[in-house]
């Protein structure tokens, strides 16, 4: 079962970094979002654009999106790659404030004649100079994620720029080693990425169940990292060099874009998966 998460986690990674992510979203956009008094205590509301995804959060819901801009009519459409039109929005800045319109339902994907007359009430956005404490506490990693070259430089399969900037990401203390603090950061990052996704696409996920799960998994990903590091550290520095965790796979970049299919079909999965995990490496900590 952890040989299974972990490559539904590496997947998610390679699945965002495809090359059907034609563009960053145009810096105008990026950058964090929320009432005018920029505190989400406050506001309750929330939304953060990076180079090429976006992370939101109100009361009752939290998104996280990897997302490719078009053009419309004056205005940029969000879209991700499912083309799911519950995740379709619509953007545009006019003085100062960042203006989101919702295609009306049933929207066939052509018609933007609802740009031009809006019935429906937009949500207005004032850019903020600073990052609210309270969302930056709890979603850091991935908000470094989308603000990362990564998914730009891994739009296309064999490139050796991808996966270093992946490990550069990774690489905290820029010594081109991984140790075992920062393998935590990107586990808690693919984890958090797998159950977001996976509520995307599962209505019997919510904001509480989801952070429910993720919560009960984040204690014993030690484990999973002392692992990995058990089974890769040839040197025996309590360290991962990108040599030795490409030591025998020529191809380490396809061997990952090849699992891209069965993470499309299987994403689903991913929450109940990790639900199910947290008792297993609990029982597997008792040992230690």
């Amino acid at each position: 079962m952890i040989t299974r998460i972990l490559k539904y986690c590496f997947g998610l990674i390679i699945l965002a970094m495809s090359s059907t992510y034609a563009d960053q979203i145009p810096s105008r956009y990026q950058g964090f979002w929320s009432g005018k008094s920029c505190n989400f205590s406050i506001e309750q509301y929330a939304l953060f654009i990076g180079q090429n995804g976006y992370l939101y959060e109100d009361e009752a819901q939290v998104e996280f999106n990897f997302v490719f801009p078009q053009d419309k009519e004056g205005w940029t459409l969000f879209q991700t790659t499912d083309q799911n039109s519950e995740f379709n929005y619509f953007y545009k800045i006019d003085k100062d404030q960042l203006i989101e319109r919702y295609p009306p339902d049933n929207w066939d994907g052509t018609d933007l004649n609802f740009l031009k007359n809006q019935q429906t009430q937009d949500t207005i956005y004032f850019k903020c100079s600073a990052n609210d404490a309270l969302i930056e506490s709890k979603y850091g990693e991935l908000m470094s994620l989308l603000e990362s070259p990564i998914v730009q430089s891994c739009k296309q399969p064999k490139q050796v720029k991808c996966l270093q900037d992946i490990f550069k990401y990774l690489d905290v203390n820029n010594d081109k080693k991984l140790h075992s603090a920062e393998l935590n950061r990107g586990l808690r990052s693919l984890s958090l990425i797998s159950v977001l996704l996976g509520q995307n696409l599962n209505d019997d996920l919510d904001k509480t169940s989801s952070f429910g799960i993720y919560v009960a998994i984040v204690p014993f990903l030690p484990l999973i990292t002392r692992t990995f590091i058990a089974n890769m550290d040839y040197d025996g520095s309590n360290s991962l060099s990108l040599d030795e965790i490409s030591q025998d796979r020529d191809d380490l970049f396809s061997a990952l874009y090849s699992a891209k299919d069965d993470v499309i079909q299987d994403i689903k999965s991913v929450p109940s998966i990790l639900q199910n995990l947290a008792p297993l490496l609990q029982g597997l900590g008792s040992f230690n």
